[in-house]
C-alpha cells in the first residue's frame, strides 16, 4: 500500500495522525479504554456474560431443551448485562469512545469535504449538491 502513497500524503497523513491523538476527545477515550481494559471487576463479568450466551446457545440447540435451565441462564445473562452496562469504567469508556468516533467521523468528513468539494448529506437538503441521492426527495418518497 504505501507504494500507492506519495511521500507527501504519508507525511500530512501522520501529522494529522498526531493532531487526533493530540485531541482531548481521544486522549478521554484513551484513558477511558485503559480505565474500562483494567476493572477487573466488570471483565470477570464480561466473561461470564459470554460464558452463559454460550451455554444459552448450547441449550437452544438440544432436542430435549430444559426451560427451567433457559429461563435461569437467560436470567443470569439479563443480571450481568445491567451490572456491566450500569459499571462506571464501562459508561466512561462507551461515552468516550462514542464522542471519539464522532470526532474522527467529523475529521472524515472534512478530509471528503477537502477532497471532493462537497458537503456529506445531513439529511437537510439545504446542505445536499446535485450529485446527491437524497436531492430534491421528500420524507413522503
Amino acid at each position: 500500500m504505501a507504494d500507492y502513497i506519495s511521500k507527501e500524503i504519508r507525511e500530512a497523513t501522520e501529522a494529522l495522525a498526531r493532531l487526533i491523538r493530540a485531541d482531548k476527545r481521544y486522549e478521554e477515550y484513551e484513558a477511558a479504554a485503559k480505565q474500562y481494559e483494567g476493572d477487573g471487576e466488570v471483565l470477570r463479568m464480561i466473561t461470564e456474560y459470554n460464558v452463559h450466551q454460550t451455554a444459552l446457545s448450547a441449550e437452544f440447540g438440544k432436542e430435549d431443551r430444559d426451560e427451567a435451565v433457559i429461563r435461569s441462564i437467560q436470567n443470569r445473562i439479563n443480571e450481568l448485562y445491567e451490572q456491566i452496562t450500569h459499571n462506571e469504567s464501562y459508561q466512561n469508556f462507551v461515552r468516550a469512545k462514542e464522542e471519539s468516533d464522532a470526532f474522527v467521523k467529523m475529521v472524515n468528513a472534512e478530509l471528503e469535504f477537502y477532497i471532493t468539494g462537497h458537503r456529506a448529506c445531513s439529511h437537510d437538503c439545504a446542505s445536499c449538491h446535485s450529485d446527491c441521492a437524497s436531492a430534491g426527495k421528500t420524507e413522503e418518497n
